[in-house]
């Protein structure tokens, strides 16, 4: 019975150190996703918000993502209308979010992230939404929100 439950008490400690080791690691590279996919928010929104330009999103899109604006470009040109009344871009900042790794079996990994951020505008205040793929080690826009009170006057 002793060699039994040494046996037992070997495993369990095992499967307690690779769970352990398992959680550092993700740890690891997850400040890391959060740090690369942070820096990409504020360095890639700026360049869309500061001349509401449709073609500096699209260049910075994912596959889905310019799937979607493909299949009705009349839509994505009135809405990049509508967001060019809030005017020249006066700061943007206070950027927050994080990263997130999940693993499917029809997708294998896939490695998202999202943030919000606040923008300050020729004539109002907006909320900026972005949620970002990793495709090939690079970050891609996956989503592109923008709200304003100044869409509800």
């Amino acid at each position: 019975m002793k060699r039994f439950l040494s046996i037992v008490g070997g495993v369990v400690l095992v499967l307690l150190l690779v769970g352990a080791g398992f959680i550092g690691y993700a740890a690891y590279q997850g400040q890391g996703l959060d740090a690369s996919s942070k820096a990409y928010v504020e360095e890639n929104v700026p360049a869309i918000i500061s001349t509401w330009s449709k073609d500096e999103l699209l260049k910075r899109s994912s596959l889905e993502l310019l799937k979607v604006a493909n299949e009705n470009p009349e839509q994505l040109d009135q809405l990049f209308q509508k967001l060019s009344k809030l005017g020249a871009m006066r700061s943007f900042g206070d950027v927050k979010g994080d990263s997130n790794v999940s693993y499917t079996t029809q997708n294998g990994k896939v490695t998202t992230a999202s943030y919000g951020a606040t923008a300050k505008f020729e004539n109002g205040e907006g909320r900026i939404t972005a949620r970002l793929i990793q495709s090939n080690g690079q970050w891609q826009f996956l989503l592109f929100y923008v709200d304003s009170p100044l869409f509800l006057q």
